[in-house]
């Protein structure tokens, strides 16, 4: 039994026995040059999409690029229909990969009615196909499953965050909230100009708002800009940064014990291929003994 694996898919096995036309279509379905040629379709239908939103465009260009819409609709079905066939259009098999059900409702609300008679539609369409050029860039999965990996360590820095905030919000309140309401009038224009200062976009146009109104502006604002953005943004980069390199080294892993597998494979196939030589040898000696 031969196992392949298909570029943006997941693991999917064929053996020798399979019909022909699936392994034509794995075959094709996992080629470089077919994963190309969606990415040139692809950019090429991002292009036409950006043309539709200049009204500079002439209506003949306008029209070509819609001609151009329906050919890139009809090569998505075929890319769709190749890639289902190297599954033997085992329907739900092939939709338990997340980007598969993807682009399987990409490609079938372009079918739908709906999307030729409402314009909202049809460009909600057209730009979802953009968005499947990612599924298709260099460690995408890498990078998702890294992004997971710090989801759980992130959300609860952004919960200690977000008491950090509170804390400060009525603190803010209590010092700040009579003589400068504008951003400490209640806990809600508080909260909202603490996050102002965590993107630290006017933090100093704040800070001397609130210096004229109170001597505790100055300690106030800089421990909250040191701890909500130099410690608690840092730590979050440093968690999403630790959890892309255990992703990087799981698949550098995983990539080993492939190759490790694919040659222990070889090393079999060539001692029962020595066998099969060795046994046709015996019964060919057997046979010329039998008839002298």
């Amino acid at each position: 039994m031969a196992s392949e694996r298909i570029v943006g898919d997941t693991t999917n096995t064929i053996d020798v026995t399979s019909p022909r036309w699936q392994r034509k279509a794995f075959g094709i379905a996992n080629a470089s040059w077919f994963q190309t040629l969606v990415v040139v379709v692809i950019v090429a239908n991002a292009v036409a999409l950006g043309l539709q939103t200049y009204e500079s465009v002439p209506g003949q260009w306008q029209r070509v690029a819609d001609t151009f819409d329906t050919w890139f609709l009809g090569f998505f079905v075929v890319e769709l229909l190749i890639r289902l066939a190297a599954y033997r259009f085992r329907v739900w098999t092939f939709l338990k990969d997340p980007w598969n059900v993807f682009d399987t409702v990409v490609v079938v609300a372009g079918l739908l009615p709906i999307s030729q008679w409402n314009p909202t539609a049809l460009r909600m369409i057209r730009l979802a196909r953009i968005a499947r050029l990612a599924r298709v860039m260099p460690d995408f999965r890498v990078l998702v499953d890294g992004l997971r990996r710090a989801a759980m360590p992130a959300m609860s820095l952004m919960a200690l965050t977000a008491l950090l905030c509170y804390l400060y919000a009525v603190v803010g309140f209590m010092i700040f909230g009579k003589t400068a309401p504008e951003y400490f009038g209640n806990l809600g224009e508080a909260m909202l100009t603490l996050f102002t200062l965590l993107t630290l976009e006017g933090w100093n146009e704040i800070m001397y708002v609130l210096r004229e109104a109170s001597p505790w502006a100055l300690p106030y604002v800089i421990s909250f800009i040191l701890l909500g953005t130099y410690v608690v943004i840092n730590l979050v980069i440093g968690i999403v940064i630790n959890s892309l390199e255990t992703a990087y080294k799981e698949r550098d892993r995983e990539a080993a014990a492939d190759t490790e597998l694919a040659d222990t494979i070889n090393e079999l196939q060539d001692v029962i291929d020595k066998l099969e030589r060795k046994l046709a040898g015996l019964d060919a000696k057997y046979r010329r003994q039998r008839d002298g």
